[in-house]
């Protein structure tokens, strides 16, 4: 049975990956159950799981295959074949451990023609799957990456640790074949002027979450066909929306403004990957947070596979 409280929860009950399988899928599921950069309120850990969990509800072969947007009156992702592959096995307290088998999983996705859609866990984990999806340098295109994110993360070094959460895009400016195309929904008050000149200096483009609200999302797309990479902080939220996030700030995206926002991502170029990162199951109860970030993960996904609506 497809019920949601039935059977085994991978995401929207999709089967398992398997790695030798052909043909390989369009896409799979990569848990990341990290949370040791976290600098405020722990248990994003826990985030796959209860995003997994959550997306039960949006059960992918309940009815056929895929499902039917309403609003749109269109088939939402009959094509794709989704499968779940997963967590990494992460090892408490060692980083760099840690971080290369990030970079392997992603890798092996990758290297087979599979976007990865990673599930956080804090967001230091987005700086390994960049690095891992990234060309060396004369060896391919630029990844071009999207931040959607309450802060910035450009914090070089936070009492002298620099892989927190706090400083994933100061790390992946560093790195070179990235380049950063926005950071949208930035509001925090707590990063400095200095962090925000080296974001200016990085991003081709910073959209604050004030103008994000006035609907003044002013962009133009990356240079055509561009490999495109979304990080997805689930604090961009307003947390009325998704209160189950560590570092929660007040104001912030709906549902429809998010959705909105990764179709319009997802019409720029080719997604090569993607996170949703800091969902905290242990600051909400009512697992909303969790829900909405599985169905972001399905927008995304249906604006990657299915194209622009009509």
């Amino acid at each position: 049975m497809s019920l949601p409280f039935t059977g085994i929860a991978t995401f929207a009950k999709v089967p398992h990956y398997v790695a030798d399988g052909s043909p390989a899928p369009h896409a799979a599921i990569l848990g990341i159950p990290w949370d040791e950069g976290t600098t405020n309120l722990g248990g994003a850990r826990l985030g796959p799981r209860a995003i997994r969990e959550a997306s039960t509800q949006y059960a992918f072969y309940r009815r056929g295959r895929g499902y039917h947007d309403l609003e749109a009156d269109r088939p939402m992702l009959a094509g794709l074949e989704l499968r779940d592959a997963g967590d990494v096995e992460v090892v408490p307290t060692l980083l760099d451990e840690t971080f290369a088998r990030i970079g392997e999983a992603v890798r092996a996705l990758a290297s087979r023609g599979v976007l990865p859609v990673c599930l956080g866990g804090d967001h230091s984990i987005t700086l390994p799957i960049v690095r891992a999806l990234a060309s060396p340098p004369g060896e391919g295109e630029p990844l071009h990456v999207i931040q959607v994110d309450a802060h910035l993360d450009f914090v070089d070094r936070l009492d002298g640790a620099e892989r927190t959460h706090a400083s994933p895009m100061r790390r992946i400016a560093e790195l070179p074949g990235v380049r950063g195309w926005a950071q949208i929904g930035a509001r925090s008050i707590v990063s400095t002027a200095g962090d925000l000149r080296a974001a200016r200096a990085f991003w081709a483009h910073v959209v604050p979450g004030d103008r994000v609200a006035a609907g003044r999302l002013e962009l133009p797309p990356p240079p055509p066909g561009a490999r495109l990479y979304l990080t997805f902080d689930i604090d961009a939220l307003d947390p009325a929306v998704a209160p189950g996030t560590g570092f929660a700030e007040p104001g912030g995206l709906g549902f429809r403004e998010a959705a909105a926002l990764i179709r319009r991502v997802g019409s720029w170029g080719r997604l090569v990957g993607m996170d949703v990162v800091e969902v905290n199951p242990l600051l909400d109860p009512s697992r909303r947070t969790a829900l909405t970030a599985a169905r972001l993960v399905l927008e995304a996904l249906s604006a990657r596979f299915d194209g622009p609506a009509a």
